[in-house]
């Protein structure tokens, strides 16, 4: 008997330009509601954890990053909004108009963004 009782888990790296693209979208679907939700800081103890758990169930971590099922987990924005617009029966192409939005507009800018962020930090470490 499968558990009713379950709600998906997703990780969301604070200063991640993916992250906000899946919250984006599962918000325009109506679904965000049926998620909990965990926002955390690059380097903290939630990412350690999420990195643990991921690497545990053979996954490369990266983010955002939602437990779909008890044990079971996901990655990549682009995968799990396919994933909740066909459980929602929504096309992505043409009824999300928000995230359409976000990714003729400010995303690919926060993709260079976030890029040269990352290359700053993995240089001071």
């Amino acid at each position: 008997m499968p558990d009713t009782t379950f709600r998906p888990r997703a990780w969301l790296l604070k200063t991640c330009p993916f992250c906000l693209k899946l919250r984006i979208a599962l918000n325009e679907m109506g679904l965000d509601d049926r998620f909990d939700f965990t926002v955390f800081e690059k380097g903290d103890d939630t990412e350690a954890d999420l990195r643990r758990r991921l690497t545990d169930a053979g996954i490369k971590p990266s983010y955002p990053a939602v437990e779909v099922a008890p044990g079971e987990y996901e990655t990549e924005s682009d995968r799990l909004i396919a994933r909740y617009a066909r459980e929602a029966g929504v096309d992505p192409e043409t009824d999300l108009p928000l995230l359409a939005y976000y990714e003729a507009g400010v995303f690919p800018k926060f993709i260079e963004l976030f890029k040269e962020h990352q290359a700053r930090a993995d240089a001071d470490t």
